[in-house]
C-alpha cells in the first residue's frame, strides 16, 4: 500500500505540473479527507484506504503548485545598467547561481548568471549589468526549458552582464573547498579536472572531449557526484566502524554491530555533500542513503522497496521538481531494478569461490542497472552503448573503489601529493582503456514517450515475474494488443499521415519541420542565436525529430546564410541522414555556412541550388514552387536573396517567404507569381520593412504564422503586426503560442494546434 501512495504522490507531481488545478480548493478538499479518514477507518477500511490514496494524489499536486507559482515580478523595470551583489550558491561551466543580497529590494533572491568565468561556491561577487524575470525562452513540445527547471528551484531572475569583483569565500565550508582545490592543483596529477569533479564536486573545468568518452562509454554517471559516489564514501566508513565494533564479541555475537555502524556511518555522506558543494544531486543521495542506514539500524534492511520509495517520498516532497530530472530518474530506476533483478537471479548465480561471485555480481549488477535505466538514457541522451557493461566493469572499480579514496586521502594526508599524483595516473589509465574501448556507441535513437516508457517496463517486469499466472494473463492479453495498437498507430502517423507544417519555436529565427505524405521529412532552416552561443539544433530540433521517430530527412533546406536560419544546421546535418540539402543562390562569406557546405561536402549528401521557376515534385499529391532568388538576382543582400517557396499539398498551399523584404514582395506581385496561398509564414519575423500591404493583398493568406522572440529590438514591429489587423488576418507567433503545428487533408486545414 506504501508503494501504491508513494506512486499516486509521482502521479499528482506529474499532474499539477499538465494542468493548472485549483490549489485552494485542493487544499480543502485535502483537509476534509484528512479528518474524514479516521472516522471511517474502523467500520470501512477499503473506503479509507482509497481516501488515503487520494490524500497523496492531492498532497502531490499542492507540493509541486506551491513551488510553480508566479514568482513575483522584478520590483523594477529600468533599462540602465546597475551593480548587483551576491554570493555564489551553484556553479557550473557556463551557468553560475548567485543568491543575491544588493540592491536591498532584491535581498535574498535567486538570479542565473551566464558566465564562463572561473568562479567558487561561495565567492562574493559584483555583476554590472541588467536584471529580467527568468522566463522560459522557447515553448516545444518534447523539451523541458533549464529555465523552468531553475524556477522551480528558487530561481527567478537573471543578470546579463559583467563581473566586475570577485572575494573568494570566507565561510568555513568555502575556505575548506577552496584549500582542497588549491591542494589538488598544487600537486600537479593528471586530470586534475576530473580529481576535483570526483571529490568536491567541481565540474568547471571538465575537459569537454573527457565529458564525450564518458558519455559514449556509458560511463559518465561516474562524473557527477551522485548516488554511486555517496554510497561508495559511506560504504567505505560503514565498513571500517563495523569492523571496529567487531573486536567487541559481545557486539558481534548479537549482531549489533551493524546497527549501530549504520547510524555512526551517516554523518559521513552529510560531511561528502557539504565538501562536494551541496548540489541538489548530492543532496538526494545523501538523504537516500540516510534512509538506507536507518533502515539496517531499525531492521527493515529486507523491506529494500518501500525504503526506495519511502527516500523518494522524502526527496520529492522536499525538491518536487527532481521528478523531471535525469539524475533522479536515473538514480531510483538503477537502484529499483538492481534490488528487484539481484533478488531474482543472485540466488542462482551465486559460487562458493568469491572473487568468481563478486566477478558475477558485479556483471549482474551492472546489467540489471543497464536494463533498468534504457529507455530514460535514450531519452534524455539520444544514444546508448550496449556494451556500456564492460566500460563500467572497468571505471567503476578503477575511478570510485580506488580513485576516489586515494583523492580524498591526498587531500587531507601530510605528504598527500604523491597520492593526488596516484590518483591522476589511475584515471589516466581508465581514460586510456575506454579510448580503446570507444566502440559500440549508438545515436542518435529514436526518443520512446511516456506511454512507450511505460509499455517497455510492463514487458521488462513480466520477463521478470513470468512465472505468476497473472503477470502472463497481464502479457498475453494487455501488454501485446497494446503494443500492436501502438505500434499501427506510429506507423499511420510515419508514413499515411495528411500534409502537416510544424512552426518550431527557435526564438528570433526559422526552423520548420515539413511532414508530407508517404513519410517525406522536410527541414527549413534550423534556427540558431544572433549571437552565436546556443545551438538551436542539438537543443532544440534534435530531441524534436527525435520525439517525432525521425532519423532521415529527405531534405534540409537553407532559405539564407544568417545565423538565425543556418546556425542550428551543422549539428544536424552532422547527426541525422540527410539525402538532400538545398540553398538559394547567394553570396556566402559567413563562416557557418561555409562550414555547412563542407559538412555537406564530406558526407557526400546530395547538393541542390533551387531558383526562381523550379518546380519540385515530392509525391502525387505534393509539389514546391520556387519564386525566389531568381537566376540572375546579385545576391549581396542574403534577406531578399531568401528562398520564397510554395508548398502545394492538394487543394491547400502554404507560403514559406524567408526573410524578404517590401522591394521582393513588390516584385513578386508585379510578376504575377502565384503567391494566393492558405498559411502564409510572414517574412523577417515581422519588420516594418516587410508584409507590405500589396503583398498581403495578393496572398489573402487564412492564417499567418509569424517566427519570432526576443533579443532584437523592433522584431517584431508594430507597424507590421498593424497590417495584419487592419486585413483581419488571424495571426499566430512563436513567441506568444510556441510551437505551432497545421494540418491539412488536401482540401482543407483541419488542425491548428499551439504549444501554449
Amino acid at each position: 500500500m506504501f508503494i501504491i501512495a508513494v506512486l499516486l504522490f509521482i502521479l499528482g507531481i506529474y499532474l499539477g505540473v499538465l494542468y493548472d488545478l485549483p490549489l485552494k480548493l485542493l487544499t480543502i478538499l485535502l483537509f476534509s479527507f484528512i479528518c474524514l479518514t479516521p472516522v471511517i477507518i474502523l467500520k470501512k477500511i477499503r473506503l479509507a484506504s482509497v481516501l488515503i490514496f487520494i490524500c497523496f494524489l492531492i498532497i502531490g499536486i499542492i507540493r509541486i503548485g506551491s513551488v510553480t507559482a508566479k514568482a513575483p515580478a522584478v520590483p523594477y523595470i529600468t533599462e540602465e545598467n546597475e551593480i548587483y551583489e551576491g554570493y555564489i550558491t551553484d556553479s557550473s561551466k557556463h551557468i553560475k547561481t548567485i543568491r543575491l543580497i544588493k540592491p536591498l529590494s532584491l535581498n535574498n533572491a535567486g538570479a542565473a548568471f551566464i558566465t564562463n568565468q572561473d568562479l567558487n561556491i561561495g565567492d562574493r561577487i559584483s555583476a554590472y549589468g541588467k536584471i529580467r524575470e527568468l522566463s522560459p525562452s522557447f515553448h516545444n513540445p518534447y523539451t523541458i526549458s533549464w529555465k523552468w527547471l531553475k524556477k522551480l528551484e528558487g530561481i527567478n531572475y537573471e543578470i546579463k552582464g559583467k563581473v566586475i569583483s570577485v572575494l573568494p569565500g570566507k565561510n568555513l565550508i568555502q575556505t575548506l573547498r577552496n584549500k582542497l582545490k588549491k591542494t589538488i592543483e598544487d600537486s600537479g596529477p593528471k586530470h586534475e579536472d576530473v580529481i576535483k569533479a570526483l571529490t568536491i564536486g567541481d565540474m568547471t573545468s571538465l575537459n569537454e572531449n573527457t565529458k564525450n568518452l564518458f558519455l559514449k562509454t556509458g560511463t559518465s554517471h561516474i562524473l557527477s557526484i551522485s548516488g554511486l559516489h555517496v554510497s561508495i564514501i559511506t560504504g567505505f566508513f560503514f565498513f571500517i566502524i563495523r569492523w571496529l565494533l567487531g573486536k567487541y564479541r559481545l557486539l558481534m555475537l548479537s549482531g549489533r554491530h551493524t546497527k549501530y555502524a549504520s547510524l555512526m556511518a551517516i554523518p559521513f555522506p552529510f560531511i561528502f555533500m557539504i565538501i562536494s558543494g551541496s548540489s541538489i544531486p548530492s543532496v538526494r543521495a545523501t538523504i537516500m542513503i540516510t534512509v538506507f542506514m536507518l533502515s539496517l539500524f531499525f531492521e527493515r534492511q529486507r523491506e529494500i522497496i518501500n525504503t526506495i520509495a519511502l527516500s523518494a517520498l522524502i526527496i520529492l516532497f522536499i525538491y518536487p521538481h527532481s521528478l523531471f530530472m535525469p539524475s533522479f530518474q536515473l538514480s531510483f530506476m538503477s537502484i529499483l531494478f538492481i534490488v528487484i533483478i539481484m533478488g531474482k537471479l543472485y540466488p542462482h548465480v551465486r559460487l562458493k569461490n568469491a572473487y568468481i561471485n563478486w566477478f558475477s555480481t558485479s556483471v549482474l549488477t551492472t546489467v540489471a542497472a543497464t536494463i533498468g535505466t534504457l529507455p530514460i538514457v535514450i531519452y534524455h541522451f539520444y544514444g546508448v552503448n550496449p556494451v556500456c557493461v564492460i566500460h563500467n566493469l572497468i571505471s567503476i572499480p578503477v575511478m570510485c573503489m580506488v580513485a576516489i579514496p586515494a583523492g580524498f586521502s591526498g587531500m587531507i594526508l601530510p605528504y598527500g601529493d604523491y597520492l593526488l599524483r596516484l590518483t591522476g595516473e589511475l584515471i589516466n589509465l581508465n581514460i586510456a582503456v575506454l579510448s580503446c574501448l570507444d566502440f559500440g556507441y549508438i545515436f542518435p535513437i529514436i526518443r520512446p514517450n511516456l506511454f512507450e516508457m511505460l509499455l517497455f517496463y510492463a514487458i521488462l517486469l513480466c520477463i521478470i515475474f513470468y512465472r505468476k499466472k497473472l503477470v502472463l494473463s497481464f502479457l498475453l492479453f494487455i501488454v501485446f494488443p497494446l503494443i500492436i495498437v501502438h505500434i499501427s498507430i506510429v506507423c499511420k502517423n510515419r508514413f499515411n499521415n495528411d500534409f502537416t507544417i510544424n512552426f518550431i519555436d527557435v526564438g528570433i529565427g526559422d526552423a520548420i519541420l515539413v511532414e508530407a505524405p508517404r513519410g517525406v521529412r522536410m527541414l527549413i532552416d534550423g534556427g540558431g542565436d544572433f549571437r552565436g552561443n546556443f545551438d538551436t539544433g542539438r537543443t532544440i530540433v534534435t530531441p524534436i525529430l527525435l520525439s517525432k521517430k525521425i532519423l532521415t530527412l529527405d531534405y534540409i533546406i537553407n532559405t539564407h546564410p544568417h545565423s538565425d536560419h543556418a546556425g542550428g544546421l551543422p549539428y544536424i546535418l552532422n547527426t541525422f541522414k540527410v539525402k538532400t540539402f538545398v540553398a538559394g543562390k547567394y553570396d556566402v562569406n559567413d563562416s557557418k555556412f561555409m562550414e555547412i557546405l563542407k559538412i555537406v561536402r564530406d558526407k557526400k549528401i546530395n547538393f541542390k541550388l533551387w531558383e526562381q521557376g523550379d518546380k519540385i515534385n515530392i509525391n502525387n499529391d505534393t509539389t514546391i514552387l520556387v519564386m525566389n532568388p531568381w537566376r540572375d538576382f546579385p545576391g549581396d543582400d542574403q534577406n531578399n536573396a531568401s528562398l520564397v517557396m510554395k508548398f502545394i499539398y492538394k487543394n491547400t498551399s502554404f507560403l514559406l517567404t524567408g526573410d524578404i523584404g517590401w522591394e521582393i514582395e513588390k516584385r513578386l506581385v508585379l510578376s504575377c507569381m502565384p503567391i494566393a496561398s492558405n498559411i502564409m509564414k510572414i517574412p523577417h519575423h515581422g519588420s516594418k520593412n516587410s508584409s507590405s500591404l500589396p503583398f498581403l493583398f495578393a496572398v489573402k493568406p487564412d492564417i499567418a504564422v509569424l517566427s519570432s522572440g526576443s533579443g532584437i529590438k523592433g522584431l517584431p514591429s508594430e507597424e507590421a503586426i498593424e497590417r495584419y489587423r487592419m486585413l483581419s488576418i488571424p495571426l499566430l507567433r512563436t513567441d506568444k503560442n510556441g510551437f505551432i503545428q497545421i494540418n491539412s487533408d488536401g482540401n482543407m486545414i483541419i488542425d491548428t494546434r499551439t504549444y501554449r
